[in-house]
């Protein structure tokens, strides 16, 4: 059996090289955040969740740790946010969604670059683990670390891709309706795009055996819930 230090090595490892299927999280960012192109970081980013008062006291991060982690979120968010605004002048959604998808992953691996020197392991890891918690059930078994970790045969990968297609498709419809559309249609689309991302996290999770399911909630550590928080706080 594994070590518990070898386990959250492992769980480390996997989690900060996890990939997510975009269409899918998009929906829940945009959602919960409440933010448009170029206004801050999204809610399961590493950076959005850095950002945030409660996640820094869950990492337990001394005072200097909390100013040197602060200094990182400003400098990332100023830097990043230009190059969000830019989004704007992409008039294809496709190419809008893909490019909001790389920029995303260049925010996190900034992230993890510039986070590893100021935070221990345990920290780090803690914040991998709550991200975890927010992302869509269908991102996180698409990471092939995960997925490694919980033995998903071919047939469950297979099945978790055609719940992905199916979710990019149904939002892609909704993101359609979204622009230009007044505050009473995005909210309403919003609970549309919540429930797709609802539905999609319960179908996924019936793929795993009982073993696979405790084994991934394992993998997310203690529950945490995150409190609504305004920008500015």
């Amino acid at each position: 059996m594994m070590t518990r230090a070898r386990r959250l090595i492992v769980l480390a490892i996997a989690l900060m090289l996890g990939v997510a299927s975009f269409a899918t999280t998009q929906a829940q960012e945009r959602e919960r955040s409440g933010r448009g192109f170029g206004r801050g970081s999204s809610w399961s980013s590493l950076l959005g969740l850095l950002s945030r008062e409660q996640v820094q006291k869950e990492m337990k991060l001394s005072a200097e740790q909390t100013a040197k982690v602060q200094d990182i979120v400003k400098k990332l968010e100023a830097e990043m946010q230009e190059q969000y605004a830019a989004l704007r002048a992409i008039e294809d959604r496709d190419q809008q969604r893909a490019k909001m998808a790389e920029l995303r992953d260049q925010s996190d691996q900034k992230v993890r670059e510039q986070l590893g020197a100021a935070v221990e392991r345990e920290q780090l890891m803690r914040l991998y683990q709550i991200r975890l918690q927010v992302r869509a059930v269908v991102d996180s078994l698409a990471n092939m670390y995960v997925s490694g970790r919980l033995k998903l045969t071919d047939d469950q990968k297979s099945k978790l891709d055609e719940i992905s297609k199916g979710v990019a498709a149904k939002q892609s419809e909704l993101y359609a309706t979204i622009q230009g559309a007044s505050d009473e249609q995005r909210s309403e689309a919003f609970q549309k795009l919540r429930k797709i991302r609802s539905d999609a996290d319960a179908e996924a999770l019936a793929l795993l055996t009982a073993e696979q399911k405790a084994a991934f909630e394992e993998m997310k550590g203690e529950k945490i819930e995150l409190q609504t928080q305004r920008r500015g706080q």
